[in-house]
């Protein structure tokens, strides 16, 4: 008897269907049905009842089930005591630039109280390599924006999005146009160059290309880096174009150094997704995917 058994008929009386069960544990059917009935031969009792209409508990399995799930409990116990288990379960996270630090951060002290002990490193690249690292480590897990979602594997990595954003117009406090109530792309442009991140080309460029932003005469500054960026907007020498969720909890806005400008004619939706294996998931995984979940669930747009 294996834990991973018990795990599969839980899931299996979950959906009622062990199509839907070897979808959801990214397994093929016959592993699972393999499974199940090896387990079913070794307890000497039928478990499910098969039908065209899907998989019903038999009285035997009721019983199963309900062993099963104080066995399971138990075992998620032992890997939250564990900090020996913890210590081998590191998690490999990769961050595009355009997500907002500080809600990573919230979600790694969401994380490490229930995973005190469990590594995570994280690491903030440009989306294309995101791909990379998700492809060679088999721990990885990557936030990114829409601008690389055709560029993922579908078939080897569940994709989910995680919240709607869209791009703002960040500028100095020192800028004259925070007194002008709302402003036009058109009149910012006339006062501005645009500085952008190098990883949010990609998506800006559809933006940028715009009849209304072809007005740009004054430059296009590319930065590889967050801080020059932002040293550049704060210095009121360009303005940027970011997520809204870049304002949250950032301390340039807090400080009063930058905030976004209100502009009215500038429509620029931006999502950003979440991508994990498809394949069973470790404890430390599938508790940093919850909390990214939860976090996400409960967010309000900043700006």
């Amino acid at each position: 008897m294996r834990i991973e058994q018990l795990e599969y008929v839980k899931e299996v009386a979950n959906c009622k269907s062990l199509v839907e069960a070897a979808r959801r544990l990214h397994v093929t059917q016959p592993c699972l049905t393999n499974a199940i009935n090896s387990l079913e031969d070794e307890l000497g009792v039928d478990i499910f009842v098969r039908s065209k209409a899907g998989a019903k508990l038999t009285l035997a399995g009721q019983e199963v089930l309900k062993i099963s799930g104080l066995i399971l409990d138990q075992v998620d116990e032992l890997y939250r005591l564990s900090g020996k288990h913890q210590s081998r379960q590191e998690i490999h996270l990769a961050v595009a630039p355009a997500v907002s630090n500080s809600a990573i951060l919230e979600i790694i002290e969401d994380y490490r109280k229930s995973m005190p002990a469990a590594p995570i490193y994280v690491h903030e690249t440009r989306p294309e390599k995101i791909f990379t690292a998700l492809t060679r480590s088999n721990r990885s897990i990557g936030i990114f924006n829409n601008s690389w979602l055709s560029a993922i594997d579908q078939a080897e990595f569940d994709i989910e999005l995680l919240y709607e954003d869209k791009f703002c117009v960040f500028a100095s406090c020192k800028s004259p146009l925070h007194g002008q109530g709302s402003l036009t792309i058109k009149e910012v442009l006339e006062h501005y160059p645009v500085a952008t991140p190098i990883c949010d080309q990609d998506i800006l460029a559809g933006y940028l290309n715009h009849p209304k932003l072809s007005l740009i005469s004054s430059g296009l500054y590319n930065f590889s880096d967050r801080e020059s960026l932002k040293s550049m907007v704060v210095s009121d020498k360009a303005i940027t174009c970011l997520p809204s969720s870049f304002a949250y909890r950032d301390l340039y806005v807090e400080n009063a150094l930058w905030a976004p400008l209100k502009v009215s004619d500038f429509d620029a939706p931006v999502n950003f997704y979440m991508a994990y294996p498809r394949r069973k998931l470790t404890h430390a995984e599938s508790t940093f995917i919850e909390c990214t979940r939860a976090f996400y669930k409960r967010w309000e747009p900043v700006v």
